[in-house]
C-alpha cells in the first residue's frame, strides 16, 4: 500500500478514535489530564479547565508525556504483488499516540477576574484547553495583586503578556545558572536595572569580567521612553570602583588593616599551627600598629626588629607591597573607617585588577566588611557574578577557602541581617554547596549537560523536574524563574536592556 494511503488511514483513525482533551482531579489540588498530540499545552504553561458551575479553573502544566495505545484491528489490502503470491491482505493493529500529564491548581477565573487558590472541589472529566492571552494576563494580574513587582520581559506562552517578578522575593538568596552564550550576563544586567529602577534595595556587584561597569549610563543617551527617563534620573546613584587608572568613579583600593588577621595570614601563606612563631609575630605586630596601616608599614616595622626579619623577607619575596590594590596617600579605602555612605549601587570592577589574588582579596575585604557590619541591619543585595571564582566548590587556595567559608556564613545567617546574596555561575557544581543550598530563588537559563540539570533537580527539589529539564532547549535570553521571586514557576523571554553590556564575546570575523 502506498505511504500516502496508509497516512490517510491513520489520520482517519485519529478522527474516529480521537482523545478528548480532559482534566480530572480526585483531591481538588493535583490534576491529571490527557489529550490529542495537538492539544497545545506545554510544561510550565497555563491552561484552563472549562466550568460546570460558571467559573473556570486555572492550572499550570507540570508534566507532559507521550501515551501509546493500540488502535482497532484492521484488514489492509496489500495490492497486486506486494507479498508475492502468499497473501493479498494482512491483519494489523496500529499504535495511536496521545499526550497526558499532570498539573497543579492555581485558582479560579470569574469573567476577567482571577482569584488565586491552591484547591477546589474534586471533579471528574472536564474539557481542558490552553489559556488565551487575555486569560493569561488576568491570571498574572491576579497572582501579582497587592505585590510590588518588576517587569523582566514577556511570558514565553504569550509575548504580549508581561513577565513580572516579586520585588520582595529578592529578600531571599538567589542562584542564577546558565551556560556560556545563554544570555546570562545580559539577563543579569536587566535584573539589576529593574531592581534599581523599581525598588530601594542597595546593590553591590562583584564584577570579575567588567560586564556591569556601564550600569550608570543609558546605552542610548536619547532614550525618552518612560523607562529610559526614569533610569536616567537614578543613573547618578550608580558608581563603579576600578583599579587605579581605569577611569572609574572610585579607586578600587584597601588598606592591609581592612583584612582580618586570618586573611592577612593567608596572604602571607602562614598557617596558625605549622608557622607558630611567624603567625604569632604577625598578630603581635599588627596589634601594635595604628589603623589604618599598610603592608609597607607592616614590612618596615618587621624589618626593624631582629626577631621579625623573616616576616619582612616573606612579605618582600611574595611581592605584596607591589600590589595595585593597596591604598595610596590621598585615596580612600572603600571599606575603611573614613568611608562615607556607600552609593545606591556600587559595581566592584575586580576584573580591572591584574592579579587573581588581588581579586580574591578585594572580595574578602568587601564581604568581610559587610558581615562585620551586619548588625546595622541595612538591607543589601550582594551580587557575585561568575561566583565560582569567589565561592568555589573545591580549591587548594587558602584565600579562596576563606571566601567560600565567608560565603557559606552569609548564605546561612545573613538574611536575618538584611544581607541577600545573588550568585551567578555557569554550572551548579562549581559553586560551594553551602552557598547554593541556602538559595531559595532559582533563575535558570540554557544548560547543555544532563548532569548539571540532575544536580539542579536535587538542589531545587521544590521546582518540578519537567520545568528544569526544559532548560536544555532554551533559546537566547529565555529563562525559568522559581522561588519567592515568582508566585508560580515562570517561563519568560527576558526583555531589552537599557544600559550597555560590558565585556561580551570577541567578534568572529575570522570565520
Amino acid at each position: 500500500m502506498p505511504d500516502a494511503t496508509m497516512l490517510d488511514v491513520r489520520r482517519d483513525l485519529y478522527r474516529q478514535f480521537a482523545v478528548a482533551p480532559v482534566a480530572f482531579s480526585a483531591d481538588g489540588r493535583d490534576v491529571r489530564w490527557a489529550g490529542p498530540l495537538d492539544v497545545g499545552v506545554e510544561v510550565g504553561g497555563i491552561a484552563v479547565i472549562e466550568p460546570d458551575d460558571g467559573s473556570r479553573t486555572v492550572v499550570q502544566i507540570r508534566e507532559v508525556h507521550i501515551v501509546e495505545r493500540q488502535g482497532p484491528e484492521l484488514t489492509v489490502q496489500t495490492g497486486d504483488g506486494a507479498l508475492g503470491s502468499y497473501a493479498s491482505s494482512v491483519e494489523v493493529t496500529p499504535m495511536l499516540r496521545a499526550v497526558a500529564g499532570s498539573a497543579v491548581i492555581l485558582g479560579r477565573l470569574n469573567g476577567s477576574v482571577f482569584s488565586p487558590s491552591d484547591g477546589v472541589l474534586p471533579f471528574g472529566e472536564r474539557a481542558l484547553r490552553p489559556a488565551t492571552d487575555a486569560e493569561l494576563a488576568a491570571v498574572v494580574d491576579g497572582l501579582d495583586a497587592g505585590q510590588s513587582t518588576i517587569t523582566i520581559g514577556a511570558q514565553r506562552q504569550a509575548a504580549a503578556v508581561p513577565a513580572r517578578l516579586r520585588a520582595k522575593g529578592f529578600g531571599r538568596h538567589t542562584f542564577m545558572c546558565g551556560q556560556s552564550g545563554s544570555g546570562k550576563t545580559y539577563t543579569t544586567g536587566v535584573l539589576f536595572e529593574r531592581l534599581l529602577a523599581s525598588t530601594g534595595l542597595p546593590l553591590i556587584v562583584i564584577d570579575p569580567n567588567s560586564d556591569h561597569v556601564h550600569l550608570g549610563s543609558l546605552a542610548d543617551p536619547d532614550n525618552r521612553s518612560p523607562e529610559g527617563t526614569r533610569y536616567r534620573e537614578l543613573a547618578g546613584s550608580v558608581q563603579v570602583a576600578g583599579a587605579r587608572g581605569s577611569g572609574s568613579d572610585l579607586t578600587l583600593c584597601a588598606d592591609f588593616s581592612d583584612l582580618d588577621l586570618d586573611v592577612q595570614a593567608a596572604l602571607l601563606q602562614l598557617h596558625p599551627v605549622r608557622d607558630l612563631d611567624d603567625y604569632a609575630l604577625l598578630r603581635s605586630l599588627t596589634e601594635n600598629l595604628i589603623r589604618p596601616y599598610s603592608i609597607a608599614e607592616l614590612a618596615a616595622i618587621a624589618a626593624s626588629r631582629p626577631e621579625s626579619e623573616r616576616l619582612a623577607l616573606r612579605i618582600e619575596n611574595l611581592g605584596l607591597p607591589a600590589w595595585g590594590l593597596w591604598r595610596r596617600d590621598g585615596e580612600q579605602s572603600l571599606v575603611g573607617d573614613r568611608q562615607a555612605a556607600l552609593p545606591r549601587c556600587l559595581v566592584m570592577d575586580v576584573g580591572s585588577l591584574s592579579r587573581p589574588a588581588e581579586r580574591t582579596a578585594v572580595s574578602l575585604v568587601l564581604l568581610g566588611n559587610r558581615w562585620a557590619r551586619r548588625r546595622e541591619r541595612q538591607p543589601m543585595l550582594l551580587a557575585v557574578d561568575e561566583a565560582h571564582n569567589v565561592f568555589p566548590a573545591v580549591t587548594d587556595d587558602p584565600l579562596l577557602q576563606q571566601t567560600a567559608a565567608l560565603g557559606g556564613l552569609i548564605a546561612g545567617e545573613g538574611r536575618k541581617f538584611g544581607l541577600h546574596l545573588f550568585v551567578a555561575t555557569q554550572r551548579p557544581s562549581k559553586v560551594h554547596p553551602n552557598v547554593v543550598s541556602q538559595c531559595d530563588n532559582l533563575i535558570l537559563m540554557r544548560m547543555n549537560g544532563a548532569g548539571d540539570v540532575a544536580d539542579l533537580e536535587e538542589l531545587f527539589s521544590q521546582v518540578p523536574p519537567g520545568l528544569l529539564r526544559l532548560s536544555t532547549g532554551f533559546g537566547l535570553g529565555q529563562a525559568l524563574f522559581a522561588g519567592p521571586i515568582a508566585p508560580v514557576p515562570l517561563l519568560a523571554q527576558v526583555g531589552a536592556r537599557l544600559t550597555m553590556e560590558g565585556g561580551g564575546d570577541v567578534a568572529a570575523t575570522w570565520a
